[in-house]
């Protein structure tokens, strides 16, 4: 998603491949939230000895060519949040997995540092390459924490697991990559296994987390 130009608020929105891949083959496909990111901003150029005033500091900034949609974006690097939240951080124990053994146990348990504590939004990138532990199929989880597992697969893949807060919308990337299987017949490229749109993680009790 992205403005056409500084001069409209139009909004040009296109799926991503990802997208296109699920709607091509009728899945449930269905838009429930999207992030905002500022990443092509570039805060230096804020000028505060503008000889015309405050109201000129940010004149470089506001005439920069905004980023336009892009149909294979994996992931942003920055996000716009909430100003109650600022200094809040979103943390994980390892934020890069390399070399990882097919079938290998991967447990992630983010938490957030200076907010409320809350849920997570768990969304797997390629589901051929890792999957979550209790559902191999699942896409996406809501948890405080889960479990994935690395599939295996017959050539060294890499892929991404986003976290998203749910209160605080603060989120984290994760990059995991899987060793190759001398046994394994299915390439990491393959058509990924049918996915359920929502699926939320099991507690200790049997009780979804809310």
């Amino acid at each position: 998603m992205g403005f056409l130009d500084n001069s409209t608020i139009t909004v040009d929105a296109i799926l991503t491949k990802r997208g296109r891949q699920i709607l091509s083959q009728g899945g449930n496909f269905k838009i429930t939230k999207f992030a905002l990111s500022d990443e092509e901003v570039d805060y230096t150029l804020y000028d505060v000895t503008h000889p015309n005033g405050t109201d000129s500091y940010g004149t470089v900034i506001e005439n920069i060519s905004l980023l336009e949609a892009t149909p294979n974006r994996a992931n942003f690097r920055s996000f716009l949040v909430n100003q109650t939240l600022a200094g809040a951080k979103l943390n994980v124990d390892q934020e890069n997995y390399t070399s990882v053994e097919a079938l290998t146990t991967i447990a992630i348990a983010p938490t957030t540092i200076g907010a409320p504590e809350e849920t997570y939004t768990f969304v797997i990138e390629n589901l051929n390459v890792v999957g979550f532990q209790s559902n191999l199929t699942g896409k996406s989880r809501v948890a405080k924490s889960v479990n994935l597992v690395a599939k295996p697969i017959n050539a060294q893949a890499t892929t991404t697991v986003t976290i998203t807060g749910n209160t605080s919308g603060l989120s984290k990337v994760i990059t995991i990559t899987v060793k190759k299987d001398v046994a394994a017949n299915t390439p990491p490229d393959a058509p990924q296994p049918s996915v359920d749109d929502f699926d939320w993680e099991t507690s200790t009790s049997g009780t979804p987390e809310p």
